[in-house]
């Protein structure tokens, strides 16, 4: 579960747009980890670090989009929080999900039932 409506990302800035609200940080590439899940498949979770402690933006932030390989995603999620990239890792039950803007709500739908 998230409140976080939107989110706007644009040269190294991330954007979280909630209610009225938009919070916003410049976030610094801090590498990646390759998971293997309960299920035995992997997965890679891109970590990145807000370093402005004057930002009320999430200080770490993690992308996974299923895709080990560069290759253009039709959807992500991010796992964002306060304490430490660790304890993000450690999330297995709640994978906010974003897609495009572009996407209408039936493509949306589409896309979450085959996946």
């Amino acid at each position: 579960m998230t409140d976080i409506e939107m989110i706007g990302i644009e040269d190294g800035i991330v954007e979280f747009h909630r209610h009225n609200e938009t919070t916003s940080c410049k976030y610094d590439y801090d590498g990646y980890k390759i998971l293997t899940y309960k299920s035995g498949k992997k997965g890679v979770r891109y970590l990145f670090e807000c370093k402005d402690p004057e930002s009320k933006a999430p200080k770490y932030i993690q992308f996974s989009d299923h895709i080990i390989a560069p290759r253009k995603s039709s959807h992500f999620h991010i796992f964002m929080g306060n304490d430490t990239q660790q304890s993000l890792l450690n999330e297995m039950e709640n994978w906010p999900t974003y897609y495009p803007y572009q996407l209408s709500s039936k493509e949306v739908v589409e896309e979450m039932m085959s996946h």
